[in-house]
């Protein structure tokens, strides 16, 4: 018969038949029949029934109806039956427990169909109702085994499906079975002497899953242990360490490790994958032989030895632990005579097991163990049952073994490494990634840290006789002989009967043995067994024995008891140790605990403490109050004992136990970087357009549009919230609708836990690591892993203080679902039997109802006195703030509070100098009670959640070809998990709103205001937030606001002034009222945080609003959010993201859905969404309404300017870098405006879509004005408000006048003199990569100039114009910084536009900061100051000081010409100009006015002509320059050379010390020109030397050619270039017959013509010379050419292309002619020439003329104008008597008597067609 407690099911076996009922309703079999309240199955072997186990359905066997599967062992085999649960009105005959296959019928693989009629149901298989509305059927499975004779004698499962069977042959079995094969077992581990597979008969294949273990192993521990374990009669799985323990009958503990090997990974707890865990095979791990290690611990302890005794020599001790010191260990068992007496009474039991059982008896490895003569239990040290400590109770303790005597063996599996560490060192030695498993996988021995006896007890006259003692130690507890090494557990009673004189007592003593032991949750339960052979005698016995030593003597009672004893032992915190000795003494008392005044509340009042270690009160339950009832409980014998009756635990008990506090190198670590979601690239869709139902995808918004909003209800209200889209369409890209996260139905709350994906996996690491954070890439691929203790935190251990608000009280108290605290269900043949405990929080809610004046009420100061003033104030504000509470309940508890509230009080720290001498820096603060009391509920409060994260957030996983989702994502959304879900985050809610509430109401003074800060708007206002809550430290939440407040101690240390009493009084006061006011704030923020993260669940399941963006949350802790600048300005990302979309199905003004949120978020999450957030949403409603109106409405402009104003004033509290710069901003510093306006906007910073949104309205003012006012906060000049253009903030309801923008405003040191200090280099925010101030800055300006650059980039007229109006609202600005960023920008893009911008601070940066003369001439020409422009570049050109190349020298030259010019064309006065320069610079006031040189037009004429002559020897240097460089070798020194380059030579020096030692004859005549140097002589030798220079030297084989190159050298400065006659022998020389010089000497004599002709100085180019000469060359060599050579006039052209007129050519040509007839030198011949040469000149006038028709300019005329076209030059020598000089020269022709006949027939014909056609075309 026993107890299935995790089902709430009772068991009893009668032979082959298995009873069952549920004890829910308290049914039985003797109770409502069978067939409604029992049902019974038979073995069908007929082997009676040995054991029962209760075990979890092994996964994807049965169908979900079966919850359980109960493993019924007989003596031959063992077989699994199916619990399914089906509902009250279910009435099928026919029950399917399920398969795996799926197979058509009703039945799965597994199951066995069992046809029920009637009757039969009745009396065999019928279900018995469990629960409320259902009811449990066994249904019996084909999983049946035998077990080769060998008795299972205990049964125990894992939540996994795993089965183990403790054999009674000390076997341990694992039975595994599948939905397609037959069972098997597999012998894991057995006492040396077998390990056999035990297979079905006529089963199938095995599948083996049982640990492979080596022999020798196994061996070697029970060889070093030297005894057998015997049967295996009890074994427990720990599933939150992986481990397991069995019990042999002999006293044997065993432990394994169940969990995966460490090089595989999963299966941890929490694990989402189990598999590993499943199926890893039990390793052994060590072997404890708990009777010999209690020996010797108990030998040391009464021998009084000082450490414990060593145990190395063998395996199977344990390691022996004293962890109080040897008085703790003296006091658990009654002290060193206490010791003795055990080990007194083992002897005793072994010498009469021996005399039982033969020699060869007892305990020994070879003998079989007998139980004691009359007894029905084991020995006092031989173990009857473990138990295990989980967690929540102890970090170092595993497991507690209960002995036949009563004492408990408290053991640790763990690594005494580990043990040692267990708070300072976690998560060392990690080798499969989980640091949890690490710290409690089992060691290679086991630790025996103390044991614990009860107290000892007579039974002098049967049952009513029954007594506790009081061991010595106890008494020298009380009497304060103990010191405080190592305080003794000490079991004590309260409030009963007095117990005798301690020592020398005679009484009557029975010694009794433990029937049934338990212990659960703390709580300590016997059942005794106190009929063992009652002596008669009067032999007197010890006083102080735990147990008879004389059982012989005594004889049976004449009394039959008819049950056992029971005796509960549970922990005491009571304050029960007084500071005077022999002040108290202690009680045991029967019945239930409950608060009453035993002792005079004068000796209550004195100081008091907790004893400390294992206190506990000891209970009769039987006995009723007064001992008035028998302690034996009625029944009979005891089967079993359930210490813990409560269901599930609720998830915030849950979060609750499992919230071990950080580490301080945890806490360091910081925030996690946020998941930023790669851009999603969608795949197209395989058919243009979708089913009937459309989902809109524009803009790429995940959700569907609001005009489909019911079916985006209906589909997003699935698993997965958001995910599930049915069907969609596609954008007008062609890509489907983004969807960036979804929200999984999984919650960190429940019993699974975050998944698995989202922990970190390494192979060795510590806790305290920091995550690996990819800075250097902002978009992560993937979201950052957390650590294990952040995503899994460890067990806390804690006193049921401080989770008693939890537990259900019976006056409306503290509440929590389904959690019935540690209840006692005691089984035994008389029926179940419950005892219910009543928590100390209902107590004093019974008390405080009871009372009727709290304040003098002696038990409420009962409860204050004896478990502290701070923690009984603690107890009434959970009463007063649990919402079932009564109104009555409340008011008294919350009066009790404040009547034992305490004062502050300033706690002087050494001795004092005297009154009124000490300075206040020798005083501490010592917090009220009532303070303390806050803190303890808040911390109660927070401590589920406040150290974990509130969102998990995993990337997608790619999809799948075959994926239904394959046609449109490319991956999956991102998992989003949110902590709590929303009952559970409206529990936790619930509490904390009511304290607020009660906070508000009752400390209203300290909460309305700032405690000692008159103006809310100080720096200081937000010290309460940075310094603490305490100056002492005392009772602070977390460690680090200890440091901080330490620290701020330290900072007040320097005071040494006096403090009176009322001083101190004074200074404590408002240390409390600042301190309680900082308490305030905390807990404000996170009721405030807790709403938020409701509204933003509520708003992610909306279709109609955008996507939360959870990755900013990703991994953050409600600490982080609540109390670090970090975390808020993550939500305010987050928000701001949320509202300033830029959907028009958001903020159009149709979405009521975004109304109500932002509405909602305004009045309950006022602290994080600021009154600019609602304004930021504002502006976006108003403008996204502005974009849905026509472009020409009016109602559009009216909006538009609204949505600035809203804009403009929300943008002055973006403080936050990274909201403003995103979070993709690169620390390389490479990024360029442009992808930083860009990564702004993809990264959703709201300034980023503020500007986009306001260029859409082109309202370009506005933008701007948002930029720049924002950037005054990061570092920019501060802009002034324009009521005009800004909307105020509104104040919300219920907002605190201090509140208002609390935390929505710049850290106090980040302005100082307009500079932020971070720009500096110092460090910022840390949002998964840092970003700076002075990033925000620039993204501020960078979204200026990035749509400047795109308004100017496209061109259109309309944003052109936008462009100018935008680039002129932003010069008007105040920011020099800024300025100069525009300005650089302006000039980089277009720098018309920034020459343009008519400012003084324009001019002054061109001037002072880019020093660029260049750009200042062309804003000085932009703006019409040429005087200005031609002055500074004139100065620059003939700047001496400044290197500049000779080609900018000319250039500034050119550019002063031509700004004198342009001055002189726009000023026609002869009087003064001056000229002001417009715009101010900022810092000098008005704007000043820059007066420009007086000058007038004829300075002005001289300036230019100056400029001018500088200009062409500037241009003849260059030309010197140039022939330099293109010499190899000029023989001139580098300084000569630089002179040339870099300033602007003497014309004089140029002619003498260049041109002509480097012949430069070209640059000679220019000279001449520039200087206006008429010299003859020196002009002819140049022009001959330069046509000699083109034509010699040169080789010839005419003598004629000689003859005229000699005499042409002559005068010239290369007479002694050589001329030679030869047949071309010469090689390297030109010849002059073949022409090669004509071209470069046309080329030469052209281009040098066209400088020096026409500009004056004509005399530069004598006309008269150049055609003499060139003439000579032509005749000379046509002479040398054939007859039939056609020589053309190249001469003549070559003067007419230099741009001398026709007239003066043909003047030149006639006067050659009579030059020669007059000297009489010349021939015939030559006459000839000089005539043929006129005609050709007359035939190109004409010719020319004709072409011209009036319009052309002449042939080479310089652009001399109209009026000297061919055409009007003909026309005007005709006019003259052209004709008639024409007649003389025909008349010429004929005079030349002698001449070839022909020649003059040709040259006469030509001067006839040239008169022919000038009659024709020009004579009229």
């Amino acid at each position: 018969m026993g107890l299935l407690p995790e089902a709430r099911l009772v068991w009893l076996g009668v032979d082959d038949r298995l009873l069952l009922w549920g004890y829910d309703d308290g049914g039985g079999p003797g109770r409502g029949g069978f067939g409604g309240d029992c049902c019974s199955f038979v073995v069908p072997s007929g082997q009676c029934v040995v054991s029962v186990g209760l075990v979890r359905p092994r996964p994807g066997v049965f169908r979900d109806c079966v919850e359980w599967c109960v493993v019924v062992a007989t003596t031959e085999e063992v077989m699994i039956c199916a619990l399914a649960r089906e509902g009250l009105d279910d009435d099928t005959d026919r029950y399917d427990v399920g398969g795996r296959t799926g197979a058509n019928d009703d039945v799965g693989e597994g199951a066995v169909v069992v046809v029920v009629d009637d009757d039969d149901r009745r009396d065999r298989h019928g279900g018995f109702r469990h629960g409320t509305n259902s009811v449990l059927r066994l249904v019996p499975t084909r999983y049946a085994i035998p077990t080769d004779s060998v008795p299972i004698t205990s049964v125990v499962g894992t939540s996994g499906g795993r089965i183990f069977l403790g054999g009674h042959d000390g076997c341990l079995y694992e039975m595994t079975y599948e939905g397609d094969r037959h069972p098997h077992i597999t012998s894991s581990f057995s006492s040396g002497r077998r390990r056999d597979r035990l297979d079905g008969g006529g089963g199938g294949p095995g599948v083996p899953s049982g640990s492979e273990v080596l022999e020798d192993a196994i061996d070697e521990y029970f060889d070093g242990c030297g005894t057998d374990a015997g049967p295996i009669v009890n074994i427990v799985v720990d599933e939150e360490r992986m481990c397991m323990y069995t019990l042999g009958a002999r006293g044997v503990i065993c432990s394994y490790d169940i969990s995966p090997p460490p090089n595989d990974r999963g299966g941890g707890p929490g694990s989402d994958d189990v598999s590993a865990a499943a199926t890893a095979p039990p390793r052994l791990a060590s072997v404890f032989d708990s009777v010999a290690s209690a020996k010797l611990y108990l030998d040391s302890v009464a021998r009084g030895r000082m450490y414990p005794p060593p145990t190395t020599h063998n395996v199977a001790l344990g390691t022996i632990t004293f962890p109080g010191g040897t008085s703790s260990a003296q006091a658990g068992v009654g002290g060193m005579e206490g010791a003795r007496e055990i080990l007194q009474r083992h002897e005793l039991e072994e010498r009469l097991s021996k005399a039982a059982g033969g020699a060869d008896g007892g305990f020994g490895r070879k003998g079989a163990r007998n139980r004691l003569s009359g007894s029905n239990t084991a020995g006092i040290l031989h173990p009857v049952s473990i138990h295990l400590v989980p967690a929540a109770e102890s970090k170092c303790l595993t497991l507690v073994a209960i002995t036949g005597g009563g004492l408990r063996y408290y053991l640790s599996s763990l690594s005494m490494s580990h043990i040692n560490s267990a708070q300072a060192v976690r998560g060392a030695d990690v080798n499969n990634g989980d640091s949890m498993l690490a710290r409690t996988r089992p060691g290679g021995k086991m630790t025996f840290c103390h044991i614990r006896a009860p107290p000892p007890y007579t039974s002098s006259d049967g049952n009513d006789g029954f007594r506790f003692e009081l061991a010595p130690s106890a008494v020298s507890l009380f009497s304060g002989g103990v010191s405080d090494d190592g305080l003794p557990p000490g079991i004590h009673g309260v409030a009963g009967g007095r117990v005798g004189a301690v020592g020398g007592r005679h009484a009557r003593n029975t010694g009794g043995d433990v029937v049934k032991g338990s212990y659960g949750n703390g709580v300590f339960v016997l059942a005794l067994d106190i009929e063992k052979k009652k002596s008669s005698s009067d032999t007197p016995s010890s006083g102080n024995n735990f147990f008879s030593t004389q059982l012989e003597d005594r004889s049976l009672s004449s009394k039959v008891i008819l049950g056992d004893v029971i005796v509960i032992a549970m922990p005491d915190f009571a304050a029960r140790v007084p500071s005077q000795p022999n002040s108290s003494s202690t009680f045991v008392r029967g019945g239930n605990i409950s608060m009453e005044s035993s002792t005079p509340s004068s000796t209550l009042a004195n100081a008091q403490t907790a004893p400390g270690g294992i206190s506990e009160t000891i209970l009769l339950p039987m006995g009723g109050l007064g001992r008035k009832n028998s302690p034996v409980l009625p029944g009979g014998r005891t089967f079993d004992i359930v210490t813990n009756l409560g269901g599930e635990k609720s998830n915030v008990v849950s979060l609750f136990v499992n919230s071990e506090t950080p580490t301080d190198g945890e806490l360091q670590v910081g925030l996690m970087p946020a998941f930023v979601p790669q851009k999603k690239m969608f795949k197209k869709t395989a058919f243009s357009s979708s089913s009937a139902l459309t989902v809109s995808s524009e803009r790429g918004r995940g959700v569907i549009s609001s005009a489909l909003s019911a079916l985006s209800n209906y589909l997003r209200s699935g698993q997965g919230f958001g995910h599930q889209v049915g069907t969609v369409s596609q954008g007008a890209n062609g890509f489907g609708p983004s969807i960036t996260y979804r929200v999984s139905v999984r919650h960190g709350c429940n019993s699974l836990g975050f998944s698995n994906s989202a922990g970190e996996i390494l192979s060795r690491s510590s806790r305290t690591m920091r995550p690996s954070v990819q800075a250097s890439n902002a978009a992560s691929a993937k979201s950052a892993r957390l650590p294990s203790w952040l995503l899994r935190p460890s067990a806390a251990p804690l006193n049921s203080l401080a989770s008693q608000h939890l537990l259900p009280t019976s006056s409306g108290g503290a509440g929590s679902r389904s959690y019935s605290g540690p209840d006692v269900l005691i089984l035994n043949a008389g029926g179940l039997h419950f005892f219910s405990h009543s928590s100390l929080i209902n107590t004093l809610a019974t008390i405080l109802l009871r009372s009727s004046n709290v304040a003098k009420d002696a038990m409420v100061k009962n409860v204050f006195v004896s478990y502290g003033y701070a923690e009984g104030c603690a107890m009434c504000f959970a009463l007063a703030t649990n919402s079932s509470s009564s109104t009555v309940l409340r008011s008294k508890a919350e009066e009790a509070a404040l009547c034992y509230a305490n004062r502050p009080l300033m706690k002087l720290t050494g001795p004092s100098a005297g009154e009124g001498m000490d300075p206040i820096s020798s005083y501490i603060f010592q917090p009220s009670s009532l303070y303390e009391g806050l803190v303890k509920t808040l911390s109660r409060f927070l401590r589920p959640f406040w150290y974990k994260p509130a969102v998990v957030v995993t990337e997608g996983g790619p999809i799948h070809s075959k994926s239904a989702y394959a046609n449109y994502y490319a991956s999956l959304p991102a998992k989003v998990e949110l902590l709590l879900d929303d009952l559970t985050l409206d529990e936790i809610r619930r509490p904390l709103v009511l304290l607020q509430n009660l906070m508000k109401k009752t400390f209203l003074p300290v909460v309305q205001t700032i405690p000692g800060v008159s103006n809310k708007d100080r720096v200081d206002a937000m010290e309460v937030d940075e310094v603490g809550y305490s100056s002492s430290g005392f009772g602070l939440i977390t460690r680090a606001m200890q440091y901080q407040s330490a620290a701020q101690t330290m900072n007040n240390s320097h005071q040494t002034q006096y403090a009176s009493a009322k001083e101190l009084q004074t200074h404590a006061f408002r240390t409390e009222d600042r301190n309680m006011h900082a308490l305030y704030r905390l807990l404000s923020r996170c009721v405030q945080l807790l709403n938020l993260i409701s509204c933003l669940r509520r708003a992610h399941e909306t279709p109609a609003l955008p996507e939360v963006n959870w990755g900013l949350m990703h991994g953050l802790t409600f600490y982080q959010l609540v109390s670090t600048h970090e975390g808020q300005q993550r939500v305010e990302s987050l928000l701001n993201a949320l509202v300033s979309q830029g959907e028009k199905t958001f903020g159009s003004g149709l979405s009521t859905d975004a109304d109500l949120l932002a509405e909602t978020l305004s009045h309950q999450c006022y602290l994080f969404f600021s009154s600019a957030s609602r304004l930021t949403y504002l502006g976006f409603r108003s403008a996204n309404d502005a974009l849905s109106r026509p472009f020409t409405s009016p109602q559009r402009n009216v909006l538009s300017n609204q949505a600035a104003s809203y804009l403009r004033a929300a943008s002055r509290h973006w403080f936050a870098p990274a909201l403003v710069a995103g979070r993709f901003m690169s620390k390389n510093g490479d990024q360029g405006w442009e992808e930083v306006a860009t990564n702004a906007k993809e990264a959703g910073s709201p300034l980023a879509l503020a500007a986009e949104v306001l260029m859409e309205l082109s309202n370009v003012e506005g933008l701007a004005d948002v930029c720049l006012i924002c950037a005054a906060n990061f570092g920019g000049s501060k802009v002034p408000r324009d009521e005009r253009k800004e909307f105020g903030e509104d104040a919300v309801q219920g907002m605190l006048g201090w509140e208002r923008g609390l935390y929505h405003r710049p850290p106090s040191d980040t302005l100082r003199n307009g500079v932020d200090s971070r720009s500096a280099g110092a460090q910022a925010i840390v949002t998964g990569i840092d970003v700076t101030a002075s990033d925000a800055l620039h993204t501020c300006h960078s979204i200026i100039f990035h749509y400047i650059s795109k308004l100017l980039r496209e061109g259109t007229e309309s944003n052109q114009r936008m462009a100018e109006d935008l680039v002129a609202t932003c010069a008007g600005s105040s920011d020099i910084t800024f300025l100069h960023s525009l300005y650089k920008h302006l000039l980089a893009i277009n720098e018309q536009t920034a020459l343009r911008i008519d400012s003084s601070s324009l001019e002054d940066w061109l001037l002072n900061e880019k020093k660029d003369i260049n750009l200042l001439w062309k804003y000085y020409s932009f703006h019409g100051r040429y005087i200005l422009a031609g002055d500074i570049m004139w100065k620059k050109a003939l700047d001496t000081e400044e290197k500049i190349s000779l080609d900018q020298r000319i250039e500034c030259l050119t550019r002063a010409a031509n700004s004198f010019s342009s001055s002189l064309d726009t000023n026609r006065s002869d009087f003064n100009m001056r000229r002001l320069v417009g715009g101010s610079l900022p810092g000098r006031g008005t704007s000043q006015a820059l007066q420009e040189q007086q000058v007038t037009v004829e300075a002005l004429r001289l300036h230019n002509a100056q400029i001018q002559e500088q200009l062409d020897v500037a241009t003849i240097q260059k030309r010197v320059l140039t022939t330099i460089f293109q010499s190899q070798d000029t023989g001139f020194e580098q300084s000569k050379i630089d002179a040339l380059k870099f300033t602007l030579v003497n014309i004089s020096d140029l002619y003498n010390d260049y041109a002509c030692p480097l012949n430069l004859f070209d640059v000679c005549l220019l000279i001449l020109e520039t200087c206006r140097r008429n010299d003859s002589d020196t002009i002819d030798m140049l022009w001959k030397s330069i046509i000699c220079e083109e034509v010699l030297p040169c080789e010839t084989y005419s003598a004629s050619v000689v003859d005229f190159l000699t005499r042409l050298k002559q005068g010239s400065l290369l007479e002694d270039e050589a001329i030679v006659y030869s047949n071309g022998a010469t090689d390297n020389l030109q010849i002059f017959e073949t022409g090669e010089w004509i071209p470069r000497l046309r080329n030469r004599v052209t281009a040098l013509g066209k400088d020096l002709f026409g500009k004056g100085a004509d005399y530069t180019f004598p006309i008269d010379l150049i055609v003499k000469e060139l003439e000579g060359l032509r005749q000379t060599f046509d002479e040398t050419r054939e007859e039939d050579h056609f020589s053309q006039p190249w001469p003549a052209q070559t003067v007419l292309e230099v741009g001398v007129p026709f007239s003066i050519l043909l003047e030149s040509y006639s006067h050659q002619m009579n030059e020669d007839t007059a000297t009489g030198g010349v021939d015939i011949t030559t006459r000839l020439k000089w005539l043929a040469s006129i005609s050709e000149v007359l035939e190109l006038w004409v010719s020319t003329a004709l072409t011209s028709h009036g319009n052309l300019p002449m042939i080479g005329s310089n652009n001399l104008g109209d009026s000297r076209s061919a055409s009007n030059e003909l026309t005007r020598a005709i006019n003259i008597g052209l004709l008639k000089r024409i007649e003389i020269y025909k008349s010429a022709l004929k005079d030349l008597v002698g001449c070839n006949a022909l020649s003059v027939a040709l040259v006469e014909e030509r001067f006839s067609k040239v008169e022919e056609t000038i009659n024709d075309e020009f004579c009229y």
